[in-house]
């Protein structure tokens, strides 16, 4: 089997997911620096559609992410790619920073009483106590699949395009639900 596809399988048929709290852990022990990740989700998101979504220990894969991605290059001294992106971006990180918190905040408005405001460059923002609120959601709800590869770009389009569905990415996908998704994160922080 090719090295790209051992990946690909290691992120769409983990032996287990990783817990968000314990994902800093996992990178370091295994030393991923560069890589493909998946966010798989229970249940608590009922009008994100399933049906052909690969599922694992009652979480479907919903979303793939990669870091670095190719056209941003590593800078000496910083944090590794996966690193900065699981943790500082998607987990710890803001609606503004992370597009996978930004649909998670879309779909959550009503559930979680979030509010969105508008910065001045016209991006939309939540207030640090929501913020905290989706982390801690994120939390109880998510598993991560992550696999180190040194250009990670080599399979994140395909798989969006062509392998499982993921109705949470937007870019490359030609998903059902990439309307309705786009639609609810156009509308937020708009009176």
């Amino acid at each position: 089997m090719k090295a790209d596809q051992v990946a690909a399988k290691q992120v769409l048929e983990p032996a287990k997911l990783i817990r968000p709290a314990d994902i800093l852990a996992h990178i370091e022990e295994r030393e991923v620096t560069h890589g493909l990740y998946g966010w798989w989700f229970d249940d608590s998101l009922p009008e994100v559609p399933r049906g052909e979504c690969l599922g694992f220990d009652g979480k479907h894969l919903l979303y793939i992410g990669i870091a670095p991605p190719k056209d941003k290059p590593t800078k000496p001294g910083s944090a590794t790619p996966v690193k900065r992106r699981l943790w500082r971006n998607h987990l710890r990180g803001s609606v503004r920073s992370s597009t996978l918190r930004l649909s998670l905040a879309a779909l959550l408005e009503d559930q979680l009483g979030f509010e969105f405001y508008r910065d001045a460059g016209d991006r939309v923002r939540m207030t640090k106590d929501h913020e905290e609120r989706l982390t801690a959601w994120i939390v109880d709800h998510a598993g991560i699949s992550v696999v180190h590869h040194d250009a990670p770009w080599q399979l994140e389009e395909a798989l969006v395009r062509n392998g499982p569905p993921l109705p949470l990415n937007l870019s490359m996908s030609g998903h059902p639900f990439k309307p309705t998704l786009s639609a609810l994160r156009k509308t937020l922080g708009r009176d």
